[in-house]
């Protein structure tokens, strides 16, 4: 196993065991502080994507390689969006968040509204998604793509998933509040 196979494992588990956790965890969502991490991956991957380049130009096969993965990621996200439990924090009656002289992150935290987590559903998506991810490497490593194996498309993908699932997460809360302002229901799920 060479350096690049190594690190491209050691990637995956990481990501696999990070996202396997939140998951299964209630989490705040932070509203514009949810795009962080898929605005981090996308960089950072379009940068390892370009030197995973070298100087080479795309081939075709590396194009249907970075739609195939990418088309994938969204939709397994925004089922993972779909499927989350979403639930409203519980917060003491009359609680007005105090956010002076707290971090950026911290301050999301105090005002959020809603906490969610996909629990095993959510997780089992997320096992398929890493499970298909590793079957089109070994194909496309076998077709010849340079990017359909490198750790540039690793983060691309993760970038993929998570927006698509905070998209999709985030129109549910908006039709929630939506309809919580005009004193109907919308579907929010607690299990």
């Amino acid at each position: 196993m060479n350096l690049p196979v190594l690190s491209n494992v050691l990637l995956i588990l990481l990501a696999v065991g990070v996202i396997a956790v939140r998951q299964m965890t209630w989490r705040p969502v932070l509203g514009g502080r949810d795009w962080t991490f898929p605005m981090v991956a996308v960089v950072a991957g379009a940068a390892f994507l370009l030197q995973s380049l070298n100087g080479r130009a795309l081939g075709v096969i590396d194009v249907v390689a970075f739609v195939v993965e990418v088309v994938i990621a969204l939709g397994v996200g925004a089922g993972m969006g779909a499927i989350a439990h979403i639930r409203p924090l519980a917060r003491p009656a009359g609680y007005v968040p105090e956010t002076a002289g707290l971090s950026a992150k911290a301050a999301a935290q105090a005002l959020a509204e809603f906490e969610t987590r996909t629990g095993p559903w959510g997780l089992g998506l997320w096992v398929v998604l890493i499970g298909v991810r590793v079957g089109l490497t070994f194909a496309f490593e076998s077709l010849g793509s340079h990017l359909g194996v490198s750790t540039g498309m690793i983060l691309l993908v993760l970038a993929a998933n998570r927006a698509s699932r905070i998209l999709v997460l985030h129109r549910r809360l908006d039709a929630l509040r939506h309809a919580g302002a005009r004193g109907g229901s919308a579907r929010m799920m607690v299990p």
